[in-house]
């Protein structure tokens, strides 16, 4: 499937801000059935951007905005190709308890620490979906997905980044991001390897929760075949309709931008995000460019819009004062 995504990111500040600085995990991934064809970011106000890989293999981009400003608006555009996964999922032979599941590059996948912590929730939990004997390891992952679909309720504004699976789990509320984290940790308390993803959906004409914004699931490792992506927010397997922008242990390592800014200004944040299904590559649609977009930097002598600003503010006080006078 030929996918173009286009995930617009606009920053706004109650007052002046005199730093930004800023990464951003919006360049999708190479995979063996993900290959991005083309990538452009645009950032605004203009900046520097370089990029760089993280430990896991995502790609960074990272700038600093200097000089007062207002707003700060991202556009990553993407055009990637996906496939079916290259091994039917359905004849995977992999059973549980896994046999060896100590490899040092799956150490980190099996950690519980917060978000994703141990707790007697999560402990119970666990024990009640845990199978007597050898099972199917597809089998376990897709009953953990399904308990979380059936028995977790898809809600917004009842959990912020910061919550952990064990406020999740005492309410049973929640979006994609808890969903994925919680599946994650009933795995690794049960010895398997499993990872958060961070991505996009493209619904078509299917109603997919998390298609018009960031989305995320859980992968499963499965030696036989790598890593398998599940999503209990829809109770499905990531198919080529899935996007995969980066990988963690939890979602503090993937958000799809996170950064500091100098100033006392509250932040507000809006993110669109549109995908389409294209019918064919064309070479515009080729290659990685970055950019920049015309947002205001302000200044103080009396260049720019502050600079005016500071100028009509005065001018106003002289009037007020004369008016005063007379």
């Amino acid at each position: 499937m030929l996918i173009g995504i286009e995930h617009t990111t606009e920053l706004t500040y109650s007052g002046l801000i005199s730093e930004t600085v800023m990464e951003l995990r919006m360049a999708p991934r190479q995979e063996p059935n993900q290959q991005r064809l083309s990538f452009d970011l645009a950032v605004g106000p203009t900046s520097q951007i370089r990029s760089y890989f993280d430990w896991l293999g995502n790609t960074i981009h990272a700038f600093s905005i200097n000089g007062l400003h207002k707003n700060v608006k991202i556009v990553a555009s993407s055009v990637v190709q996906t496939a079916a996964h290259r091994v039917s999922i359905a004849d995977l032979p992999d059973l549980w308890p896994l046999a060896d599941a100590s490899d040092y590059t799956l150490v980190d996948f099996l950690k519980l620490e917060s978000p994703i912590g141990d707790c007697p929730a999560l402990a119970k939990t666990a024990a009640g979906l845990k199978p007597r004997g050898n099972v199917s390891l597809l089998r376990l992952s897709t009953e953990v997905m399904k308990f979380i679909s059936a028995e977790f309720q898809y809600e917004k504004g009842v959990t912020s980044v910061s919550t952990t699976i064990e406020e999740v789990l005492t309410h049973r509320r929640g979006v994609c991001q808890d969903f994925a984290q919680v599946m994650a940790g009933l795995l690794r308390k049960l010895n398997v390897p499993a990872r958060y993803v961070s991505g996009f959906i493209h619904a078509g004409e299917k109603g997919y929760r998390g298609a018009t914004q960031t989305h995320a699931w859980c992968e499963v490792y499965f030696p036989s075949a790598g890593w398998v992506g599940f999503d209990p927010t829809n109770n499905c397997l990531a198919g080529e309709n899935f996007v995969k922008m980066a990988v963690g242990t939890n979602y503090r390592d993937v958000p799809p931008h996170k950064g500091v800014y100098r100033g006392t200004a509250r932040e507000t944040m809006a993110v669109s995000v549109l995908t389409r299904e294209l019918r064919e590559l064309t070479s515009r649609l080729v290659g990685e460019r970055t950019g920049g977009l015309d947002v205001p930097v302000f200044n103080f002598a009396g260049r720019g819009p502050v600079g005016a600003w500071i100028l009509d503010e005065q001018v106003q006080q002289q009037q007020q004062q004369q008016q005063r006078q007379v």
